[in-house]
């Protein structure tokens, strides 16, 4: 019968050491929890970086605070024209009907639509490689819209492609007021 040696008391301790010494650079490595969001107001908006690629956004979700005033910095970073539209399901859908009329449109500028009736979003169009600055207040019921919020492009075919992001609304800590909506069926993204 063969018996393993015994290890002593103070090479257990040693490797107890060890381990809580590993766990804790472990959790140093985690990380950091989502600091407070400060809201911006008038006088200081809060900047927030859209980067939309050929065909997605970055970030893939954007945070805002109902009520806040934001400097949206639009960033084009495909080849293609693009457009961010941020505004409510209802809102995105009549700009891809709007905008579906133009489909094939000749050689030029992008064809200019009317916004739609009743419309509280903000809308930058962007060509390759361009930023646009744009100042807006989010509306301070925003977050009870139904089917949510986005930021979507809809140059045709775009938004088939999947060209749209959802919107979490949060609160000053950047605890979410809800989840965000998940994307639309028929947007290619869901």
């Amino acid at each position: 019968m063969h018996h393993l040696p015994r290890r002593p008391a103070a090479a257990l301790g040693a490797l107890a050491l060890a381990s809580v010494a590993l766990l804790a650079a472990c959790d140093a490595a985690a990380p950091a929890p989502t600091p407070p969001v400060e809201p911006g107001t008038a006088a200081d908006p809060r900047e927030v970086n859209i980067v939309a690629r050929d065909y997605a956004y970055v970030p893939a979700v954007v945070d805002l605070v109902p009520g806040e005033t934001v400097v949206l910095h639009v960033v084009n970073g495909g080849l293609d024209i693009h457009e961010a539209i941020v505004a409510d399901l209802d809102d995105q859908l009549a700009w891809e009907a709007a905008e579906a009329a133009h489909a094939d449109p000749p050689p030029g500028p992008t064809p200019t639509v009317d916004e739609p009736v009743g419309w509280d979003g903000v809308r930058a169009v962007t060509a390759s490689g361009e930023r646009i600055d744009i100042t807006w207040t989010v509306p301070a019921d925003a977050a009870a819209a139904p089917g949510g919020w986005f930021v979507g492009c809809h140059i045709p075919g775009h938004w088939d492609k999947g060209m749209v992001m959802p919107v979490r609304f949060i609160d000053r800590d950047g605890t979410p007021l809800a989840p965000p909506p998940a994307v639309p069926v028929g947007s290619g993204g869901g």
